[in-house]
Formats: C-alpha cells, structure tokens, sequence
C-alpha cells in the first residue's frame, strides 16, 4: 500500500495540479468578492454564492484526483461511450423542452438551487468519443480491417445531433466551441498539414463573415431569440447601447481602466455594485482587473495558458494516438474557453456567456474541467511511467 502510494506520488503531474488549485482559490476568493455586495442588495446571505463555489471546487478537486488514478480503458469503453452519448443528447433534450430559457436560452437542468449546463458535458464526451474513433481507425488501417471513409461518416452521424442541440438552445458560445473541437481533433489526424491550415482559415473566415453579416441584416428581428441579435449591437457600438445591450461591455472598459497597473484593492471594484450585471460569471476577469489590476490579470492568464501548453506538451510527447488526441482536445477546449471570455470582456469578441475556466462561479463548467484535467494528469503519469520502464529496460540490456 505504501509502495502504491509513493509510486502514484512520484508520477503525479504537480506542474498541472498546482496552478489548477491556485486558479480555483484565485476563483473562490473572488467569486466572493465579485457577488457579495449585490446578495446583499436582494436579501440575501453574503457568503451564498462563496459556499457554493466551495463546494464545486471540493467536487472539482475530488474528480481531478479519481480520474488522474483510474484506469483509463474505462473512459472508452463501449459501454462507456454508448451511455455517455445518450446522456447527453437526452440531457439536452430536457434542457430545451422540459425546462426553461435562463438569459434567453434553454441551455440549464435547474435542480433546486443548483443547475446543470448539458452543453459542458457534451464538450468532454466529444473530446474522448472523436479520440477514441481516431485512434481504433488507426490500429484497424494498420491491421487492414478499415476503410478510411467509414470512421468519418459515423463521427457525423453521431456528432452533428449533439451539435444542433446545442445551437438550438440556442447556445452559440457553446455550439462553437464543440465545433472547435472536432475541427481541431479532425486537423489533427490529418495527414496533410496544407490542407489543415487551409480549413482552419477557411472555418474562421466563415465565422468572421457570419458575425458582421448578422449584424447588417439582422436575422432575429421579431423572433424570440432577437436577444442575439441585440449582442452584436452592442459588441459593435456599446457606448451607443451603454443603458441596454452594451452594458456589460461598457462596465468592463470601465472596470479595466480603473484597476490600471496594481487594482483599486481587492474588495474595492466600484463596477460590481449593481453596474456591470452578473459581475461573478463571464464577467469575473473584469473585476481581477479593477481589483488587482493588470499585474493580477496576469498571474491569472499566466496561470491558465502554463496549464494549455503544458497540456499540449504532454499530447506532442505522447506515443500514443489516443492520449495525443485527447490532449490536443483537452486544450482546445480550454484555449477556445479562454479566448472567448477574454475577448468579450475587452470588447474583442461578441458576449458569449462563456465562463473563464476555474475562476468563473459554475458547477458544471468547474466539474467538467476538472475531469478533463483529471484524464490529462492521468495520461501524464503514464507516460512518465512508459518512460522510466523503458529507460529501465535499456539499462538492463546494456548490462
């Protein structure tokens, strides 16, 4: 037991594990800070939201720890993978027409006074079903069982469901960034780099010609979703829009500016006193910047992108087909996450609603980080252990 424990210790990855459990106290400390005041506006206990946050971070903490010791043929297994797919298009299923629409959409579970976000589990799924599907079409070429095509055909059938649930919700930071996903995964296994770079280019232009598109002619109008819309206008023109849509954008310009280089003080945001709306969540980097100023935005994004590249690092490293996929998702799930929050906090990109992963107060969004987080600490020591057995071995041979 003793041995176990040391060896599970010495393959630990605490350069991953460490600024994890730094960004989630980061997080606590200014969930609490960023929400109190305006509890107590409402009524309502100060510490509310700082006890929920405790907790999703303690279950967050608990799940990287299971499954960067579990055995990892569990995760794609079939039966695994079979129970995984229908949870998810049954989860959101029920979050489209069972519930209803939070901030204009039909994204959320409400359980009591906790909710479940569906469009973040489906995230992980993807990352481990594409991985696992790439990886086996692999072996199969190998062995010659395969055709090349037939793998892609079943990823579409299986994946673009989960992806129109997701924008019907409609959930448009989401749905984006499960396309990423896939686009990167399937990038990823190409053989021909040229070609890849050729769709990425071409899948952003799309993008970029959609948003401005929209905002020309204005797709929404009189529909029930003309809340989108009215985003667009205020990521485009916010001061125009200062009273309405672009509130929350011209709150955190201001937040930015008044934190300067070393912050007002923690606790001291003036933008979080009923200015800027919902200040704890996708809003939170606003209030790091007022209260502890570029240098605290730093350590904090500092942080995040040590943890991507890290994680990147590990997938480059990897022998295996499958651990590399599931890293290159891995990160690609926390860059995308990242830059979309980020860029509408500085009015860069459209608001999203995408949260600032471990900092942002969520449940789902920390649990299924942290899994994933979880399942790449794993890989990790595996590969450390493949490593130290290897060298071990040509030690012996030398002999």
């Amino acid at each position: 037991m003793k041995n176990k424990l040391k060896e599970k210790l010495k393959y630990f990855d605490y350069g991953l594990f460490i600024p994890y459990l730094i960004l989630c106290l980061i997080g606590i400390v200014m969930v609490y800070s960023a929400s109190a005041i305006n509890l107590t506006y409402v009524g309502v206990k100060a510490t509310s939201y700082l006890f929920k946050q405790i907790i999703f971070v303690g279950i967050g903490i608990t799940l990287t720890l299971i499954f960067s010791h579990m055995n990892p043929k569990f995760w794609v297994s079939k039966n695994v993978l079979r129970f995984g797919y229908w949870t998810v298009i049954i989860l959101l299923m029920m979050a489209k027409f069972l519930f209803g629409a939070i901030n204009g959409a039909n994204g959320w579970i409400t359980l009591g006074s906790f909710s479940i976000q569906p469009a973040e589990i489906a995230k992980l799924y993807l990352v481990v079903a594409i991985s696992k599907a790439f990886s086996k079409r692999e072996a199969d070429i190998y062995l010659g069982k395969h055709k090349r095509t037939t793998t892609r055909k079943n990823l579409a059938v299986n994946i673009l469901p989960i992806l129109a649930l997701i924008a019907i919700e409609p959930d448009t930071g989401g749905a984006t960034i499960c396309a990423a996903i896939c686009l990167v995964l399937i990038l990823a296994n190409s053989k021909n780099w040229r070609a890849s770079i050729g769709i990425l280019g071409v899948a952003i232009s799309i993008i970029a010609l959609t948003v401005m598109a929209i905002h020309a002619i204005n797709p929404f109008k009189g529909s029930k979703v003309e809340y989108m819309y009215k985003r667009f206008e205020g990521y485009f023109d916010p001061f125009t829009y200062a009273t309405t849509s672009g509130k929350q954008l011209v709150n955190s310009f201001y937040a930015i500016s008044n934190g300067g280089l070393f912050g007002v003080g923690l606790g001291n945001s003036i933008q979080k006193r009923g200015y800027l709306p919902e200040p704890y969540t996708d809003f939170i980097l606003a209030i790091i910047a007022e209260e502890l100023g570029f240098i605290g935005v730093l350590v904090v994004l500092g942080l995040l992108f040590f943890i991507i590249l890290r994680i990147i690092l590990i997938g480059i490293r990897s022998n295996n087909t499958f651990n590399t996929l599931v890293c290159y998702g891995v990160a690609t799930f926390f860059t995308v996450e990242s830059i979309f929050n980020i860029g509408a906090v500085n009015g860069l990109l459209p608001i999203t609603g995408v949260t600032l992963p471990f900092i942002s107060y969520g449940g789902s969004s920390m649990v299924v980080l942290s899994m994933a987080l979880g399942m790449v600490m794993n890989i990790s020591a595996n590969e450390k252990r493949h490593t130290a057995r290897n060298m071990f071995l040509n030690m012996e041979l030398k002999k």
